[in-house]
């Protein structure tokens, strides 16, 4: 595509055949193709997944010449930044240049509230990795539903780098390759413009400051619990649980019995290992504890409840970090990255306006109203879950008839990992919403391109996409 094509357009290029989130967008800005990249990753697990991602990367470096003026990150789940890690000797390395980046305030390690939070979750993933490295494949543990959702979702998370000299995670790598000069922690109410693309504005909706709304994952109203990570005590309840499994903390420790009356549980089975009974003391704990009959009296395995409480928390409460940008194109259309936003995310967006403040002779603030009406292009979060996008107060206020729609989504993987995505309900409001105009990370090119064709977004100057050869990409040209 050359640069007369994209005169008065905005090209916006999806990576397929992931179940992640990779987006890179082309802007003409005084006769110069500046280049923005959001996110870059692949859920852990995938089959194929890093060959994908140099594929990927190929492409990016081809198409962008090295050069990213704006590289912008969500969050840090591994479906995000995964691209960065498995290519790190090409991003972090002179195969690429950063002009700018941008991160949420949650990333500022300057910020007393990030720093607080970071600790929160740094607690929580040491002790989720616990419990993944005694519950690998061939152990009895992993025949459990509770760790099979725990292992699911950890396919998500950041690894820890504990075998690595370098532990820096994958957004500090980032900052250091951009330099602090040229990284920017935005907050909800900002309105930013790329240092390279003056006519782009950007409205930062998200995430907020609020700690009820980070930790509000889910709807109060009829889609099952909400889910907090409300403090560090189950996340330390756990770690210290793994410990003990493997022989790190002696199973005495802060026990409420003097040390003559207690009868330390590995001890015990030990001794009733044969089940043949004994002296009357063993023979009562077998009975009671060991025997077929009173099973119900065991209680080692409710630990695992709270460690797949704690892994749906770490995943939703990250995800509700996500930053979230709003692109005002010159003629007023809004591209909307989500990230990953949960609920409590998107609500915390009606909690300001944009700017935070007016100005005298500026302008009136706009809205979250103004700003969803004039959205045209939705990048679903979430690869389409059930609890990523908002109604009343999200798509049910993007009532642009040009509204088209962008899913990072395999389906196949998804339900490989008992997900429900894309989620059947949204799927069809998008649908419904979009006039059928939906192009997906598993899509079938020509049934997208028919629907497209069926129903021009503007029949004299309509969104046109175009595939990769390959299909390892899908892009959409925007007029405005």
């Amino acid at each position: 595509m050359t640069n007369a094509d994209l005169q008065g357009k905005v090209a916006i290029r999806m990576y397929r055949g992931i179940l992640g989130d990779c987006f890179l967008l082309r802007y003409l800005a005084a006769g110069i193709t500046r280049h923005i990249l959001i996110d870059c990753g692949v859920l852990q697990g995938v089959t194929g997944a890093k060959q994908t991602m140099t594929r990927i990367v190929d492409d990016l470096q081809k198409t962008t010449g090295g050069l990213l003026d704006l590289v912008v990150v969500t969050h840090e789940h591994h479906d995000h930044t995964s691209g960065f890690l498995y290519e790190q000797a090409r991003f972090f390395g002179d195969d690429f240049r950063i002009g700018e980046l941008w991160l949420a305030w949650t990333e500022n390690s300057n910020d007393s509230q990030a720093v607080a939070l970071h600790a929160r979750f740094k607690k929580a993933k040491v002790a989720l990795a616990g419990v993944v490295g005694l519950s690998g494949r061939g152990t009895p543990l992993h025949q459990d539903a509770r760790i099979q959702t725990v292992h699911g979702l950890s396919a998500f998370i950041d690894p820890l780098a504990s075998k690595e000299k370098d532990k820096r995670t994958t957004i500090e790598k980032l900052k250091d390759k951009a330099g602090s000069k040229v990284t920017r922690y935005l907050e909800p109410g900002d309105v930013v413009r790329p240092a390279a693309i003056d006519a782009l504005k950007a409205y930062v909706m998200g995430p907020p400051r609020s700690e009820e709304r980070l930790r509000k994952d889910l709807p109060s109203k009829g889609a099952g619990k909400e889910v907090y990570m409300t403090s560090l005590d189950e996340a330390m309840a756990l770690e210290e649980r793994t410990l003990r499994l493997k022989g790190e903390v002696p199973d005495n420790v802060d026990s409420p019995f003097a040390p003559p009356y207690q009868r330390p549980f590995s001890r015990v089975a030990d001794e009733t290992d044969t089940h043949g009974g004994g002296d009357e003391e063993s023979s009562s704990v077998e009975q009671r504890y060991f025997g077929s009959v009173d099973q119900w009296r065991c209680i080692e395995d409710e630990w695992l409840d709270g460690a797949e409480t704690l892994a749906l928390k770490m995943d939703s409460d990250t995800n509700n970090t996500s930053l979230v940008l709003a692109f005002e194109l010159p003629d007023g259309q809004i591209l909307l990255f989500p990230g990953d936003a949960q609920v409590g995310n998107w609500l915390s967006w009606g909690d300001q306006t944009y700017p935070k403040d007016a100005m005298s002779g500026k302008p009136l603030p706009l809205t979250r109203d103004d700003i969803l009406a004039r959205v045209t292009l939705y990048k679903v979060g979430h690869h389409c879950s059930h609890n990523a996008t908002a109604r009343a107060a999200g798509l049910e206020k993007m009532n642009d008839s040009r509204l088209v729609a962008m899913i990072p989504v395999v389906a196949d993987v998804a339900k490989g990992n008992d997900w429900n995505m894309p989620y059947p309900d949204l799927l069809s409001a998008l649908q419904q919403r979009t006039r059928q105009r939906i192009v997906s990370g598993d899509g079938n090119p020509a049934s997208e391109i028919k629907a497209f064709a069926n129903s021009p977004t503007d029949p004299a100057n309509p969104v046109t996409l175009s595939y990769a050869p390959d299909e390892l990409w899908v892009e959409l040209l925007i007029p405005y």
